[in-house]
């Protein structure tokens, strides 16, 4: 199965879990997702994880002209890129749904494919309260046919600061992809048939 293939597989409504290690290179299946995906993108970016992944991918000889149009919404943060359509403060983020819901109006007609990068960052930052309030409101977006929804997360940080949110992310999400070197692995699928496959990711 190639790429492309494999990024049709995943249905408007679905919240898919990407995990990956400290050593992996998350920034790389984001490029292909951007690349390779039939709907608009639009981005949430956690305290400039996206500047994060745009400098990793410059650094290594990719062409990120296609990351500086692509619509933004940032949580935190101070380094801008691509087109910001709204920012959120910390807090409000977990707390206030209809203000994110605003911003995300402004990004068009939808569905979107929506990358959300850097979801760990504010796990670390929430109380037990909080952190139950996001994973609720992470719950309730799935099934809106608005957007398939891609949460990359440090596997290694979090299971060090909270493992039990890690599995309830888990539980929550209708599909679990592991980053493992440069191929990812299907842990959990809607559509069981892609359990257990292994994707290489595309050379940019």
């Amino acid at each position: 199965m190639d790429f492309e293939e494999f990024l049709s597989n995943f249905r408007l409504g679905e919240t898919v879990l990407v995990e990956y290690s400290a050593y992996s290179r998350p920034e790389l299946l984001f490029y292909d997702i951007v690349t390779y995906s039939k709907l608009p993108i639009v981005v949430d970016d956690l305290m400039d994880s996206l500047y994060e992944y745009y400098i990793r991918l410059k650094l290594a000889g990719i062409n990120v002209e296609k990351l500086d149009s692509i619509k933004v919404i940032k949580t935190g943060g101070s380094k801008n890129v691509g087109n910001v359509i709204g920012k959120l403060e910390l807090g409000k983020y977990v707390m206030n749904i209809g203000e994110y819901a605003k911003i995300m109006d402004k990004a068009g007609e939808p569905p979107f494919t929506n990358p959300v990068l850097g979801i760990h960052k504010l796990i670390f930052l929430g109380n037990i309260l909080e952190n139950m309030k996001l994973l609720k409101m992470i719950s309730d977006y799935i099934g809106n046919e608005s957007r398939v929804a891609f949460y990359f997360l440090n596997r290694d940080a979090i299971e060090k600061f909270s493992p039990a949110v890690s599995a309830m992310m888990e539980e929550i999400a209708t599909s679990v992809i592991v980053l493992e070197g440069k191929t990812m692995v299907v842990k959990k699928a809607i559509n069981e048939d892609l359990v257990g496959e292994k994707v290489p990711l595309l050379k940019p």
